[in-house]
């Protein structure tokens, strides 16, 4: 008879426990969710931290002393439910936490007004971009450096993403960097080859340069070990003799860090050979041809006297093949009836197979496609006639072309397009970026301050400020070492359908007959009791 009241008691302890334990789990649980949600604190349990601002950043934005905006052209509540960009949500929202952070999120199709007060610094912007602003610095962060998508195509042409990764920390906390430091950001113009004077033939070009945060300098490398390591770019303008090897290696060892490099190479009637400038343009996949474009078709020309001084046009890039959009930016200029121009320049074109097969490069001017050859393509009436020194390998193909009553020699004939302006960017040297154009008179105070001549050369100078936009804003300029998070979370992957069923078998059918019996357990004994 004492069995069964012993029974009822082991019992009743035994139900009584497990209520308490309940009771214990939720009255933590629920207070513990109720003040997370509060106090909107969250646990980033992805393998990358791709949720949380790396130690670097933290500890930078910690330490800030200087009131910093970052304008962000969207709406951030938009991102939120977006598990695409979510890791830039949470980003951002983080930097706004701390004191000297204002983060100014914006619809821009809301509020043009700040759009137009942004692009007054200088940036052609679109939705999604950033700028970063700390006492009247700014630095331009654009959307597509936010995530780095590798992708392949599938057996039907679709567009399949392999791996994504979340970039964007490193840009913004580096333009916060950089905007708030102040560090000088330098343009410098190369020295004693014969180049065109930064004081005297490009002052107004630094003074708008100024205003766009950038700072302009001379540089003589044969007098320096090195360029300077806040060179945003360098500058060769129109020179009259060709780099020194030692000077080639100092450029080369700049451009193998990331370097940038514009190559404004006006046609020089003496027979010099740039040697050297071809190699490296040789080695972004760029050839120069020493001539100077006639435009043989007098519906072309600009002044109806001037065959070197013509319309011409510009080359919007075929993205899907992987070319980099630098002039789409332009295109309400052209829009309004402006055409490009060009004088007196020379030619380019690109090398069949270069040795760097991470290049991207391509066109961006060209003389005007207004005919076609025997076999239906894109042709040209521009010629090139040979101008200065002469490629012995050259002068076989050279031949003489009639038009009207002029005779033109020394001219390859191929009745292509050609090429005036052209950029390419290397992967293998640390993204580092050229660019060429065929004329260094386009941009200089002569044409900017004659009315007449800057109308001529809106497009080609606003070409210029685009490639100095996208030079600028690369990732050297802001780089703070800041790795990128891979876009995934914890997954696991089976060989076949039999494992990926005995794994669920053992992770959730397993567990929950256990519940199961367990159950049936209590419920006897409580019965049996």
């Amino acid at each position: 008879m004492s069995e069964k009241p012993a029974k009822n008691l082991k019992n009743r302890k035994f139900t009584a426990y497990a209520a308490i334990f309940a009771a214990l789990a939720l009255a933590i649980a629920i207070p513990l969710n109720l003040l997370a949600n509060r106090l909107n604190v969250t646990w980033d349990m992805t393998p990358t931290k791709l949720y949380e601002l790396t130690d670097t950043t933290t500890d930078y934005l910690a330490a800030l002393d200087k009131p910093v905006k970052i304008y962000f052209l969207k709406e951030l509540d938009e991102l939120k439910d977006e598990l695409a960009v979510m890791s830039l949500y949470r980003c951002l929202k983080e930097y706004d936490s701390y004191e000297n952070i204002e983060l100014i999120d914006f619809d821009p199709d809301s509020d043009p007004s700040l759009v137009q007060q942004l692009q007054d610094y200088g940036y052609t912007l679109t939705e999604g971009d950033i700028v970063v602003e700390c006492e009247g610095r700014t630095k331009h962060v654009p959307a597509l450096n936010m995530y780095l998508n590798n992708v392949s195509e599938d057996d039907n042409g679709n567009e399949i993403v392999n791996s994504s990764y979340f970039t964007g920390e490193n840009y913004i906390t580096g333009a916060i960097d950089a905007v708030v430091s102040g560090r000088d950001t330098v343009i410098y113009f190369l020295t004693g080859h014969g180049e065109k004077s930064l004081s005297s033939d490009y002052s107004t070009l630094a003074g708008n340069l100024s205003d766009r945060n950038y700072l302009t300098n001379t540089l003589d490398l044969s007098t320096q070990d090195s360029v300077p390591d806040n060179a945003a770019m360098v500058i060769l303008a129109a020179p009259q003799y060709d780099l020194s090897n030692d000077e080639t290696r100092k450029l080369n060892n700049y451009l193998d860090n990331g370097g940038n490099v514009c190559f404004w190479m006006s046609p020089n009637k003496e027979t010099t050979r740039y040697t050297n400038i071809e190699s490296i343009m040789g080695d972004f996949g760029i050839a120069m041809d020493y001539d100077i474009v006639r435009e043989t078709s007098s519906d072309l020309y600009f002044d109806e006297e001037d065959p070197y001084t013509f319309r011409v046009s510009l080359v919007a890039a075929d993205e899907e093949s992987g070319e980099i959009d630098i002039t789409s930016g332009l295109a309400d200029l052209v829009n309004s009836g402006i055409r490009p121009i060009m004088s007196d320049t020379r030619s380019f074109y690109m090398l069949d197979q270069p040795a760097d097969t991470s290049l991207k490069y391509g066109s961006l001017m060209q003389t005007a496609a207004n005919t076609t050859d025997d076999f239906g393509n894109r042709a040209s009436t521009a010629v090139g006639e040979k101008y200065g020194y002469i490629d012995p390998d050259a002068e076989e193909n050279m031949k003489e072309v009639q038009v009207g009553d002029t005779t033109i020699r020394n001219v390859v004939v191929n009745n292509t397009v050609l090429d005036l302006a052209m950029y390419s960017t290397s992967t293998l040297r640390s993204d580092a970026k050229i660019m060429v154009m065929g004329n260094a008179e386009f941009i200089d105070d002569a044409t900017m301050q004659d009315d007449t001549k800057n109308s001529q050369m809106i497009i080609p100078v606003n070409l210029m400020l685009a490639v100095f936009s996208w030079m600028y804003d690369s990732d050297l300029d802001i780089d703070m070492h800041i790795d990128d998070k891979e876009n995934r979370h914890d997954s696991m992957e089976f060989a076949s359908e039999n494992d990926a069923n005995a794994t669920a078998v053992v992770l959730a059918v397993v567990p929950a007959a256990v519940g199961l019996i367990g159950l049936g357990v209590w419920l006897k004994r409580r019965v049996s009791g």
